[in-house]
């Protein structure tokens, strides 16, 4: 919890988060083990600093909301939550492919002008050239990326990338694997 709220935040504010974090990590607990270990502790599971950064306001959050979790239809959800959602979440189904009723896309005036609502990303034609092709996919020199189609939320559903050896239609989730 302190990784992700830190000790400033409202108990209450802190409980909820406690809550959330532990429904994510019940619902997805075995995420990485192929890889010999149950969850990471980056932004790609979880956030944890290890015991450095407990703090007695945070587990106090956690001692005080321990054993509950959310469920829906009897199922601990995933409970996905983020920094910044730039004010308005993404449907589950546009972000991953599988959607689940309880995350749909909503409008989230708490995020704008906040830290982090907005931000760019540059990447120069040949970098996104080798990562296509690092991946299989050979266009060739990009002549033209076009969006195809986007989300409710405003963000990328497909793009088609033209270029001279040919042309490519990607999910913008592929496309942001891809890139990284």
């Amino acid at each position: 919890v302190p990784k992700e709220m830190g000790p400033s935040f409202h108990l209450e504010a802190l409980k909820a988060q406690s809550i959330i974090a532990r429904s994510y990590a019940l619902a997805n607990i075995n995420s990485h083990i192929s890889e010999g270990y149950n969850f990471c502790d980056t932004t790609h599971c979880q956030a944890y600093g290890a015991y450095d950064n407990e703090n007695l306001i945070t587990n106090q959050a956690v001692d005080e909301t321990y054993g509950q979790y959310i469920t829906y239809n009897g199922n601990i959800i995933s409970a996905n939550y983020h920094s910044n959602s730039g004010g308005i979440t993404e449907d589950s189904g546009n972000a991953w492919s599988l959607s689940l009723p309880y995350l749909s896309s909503v409008e989230d005036v708490f995020s704008n002008n906040a830290p982090n609502s907005s931000w760019s990303f540059t990447l120069s034609v040949s970098d996104i050239q080798s990562k296509l092709a690092a991946s299989g996919i050979e266009v060739g020199q990009i002549n033209n990326i076009e969006i195809l189609e986007t989300t409710e939320a405003n963000r990328v559903l497909s793009l088609k990338i033209d270029g001279s050896k040919g042309e490519s239609t990607l999910t913008g989730s592929q496309l942001r694997s891809l890139l990284g």
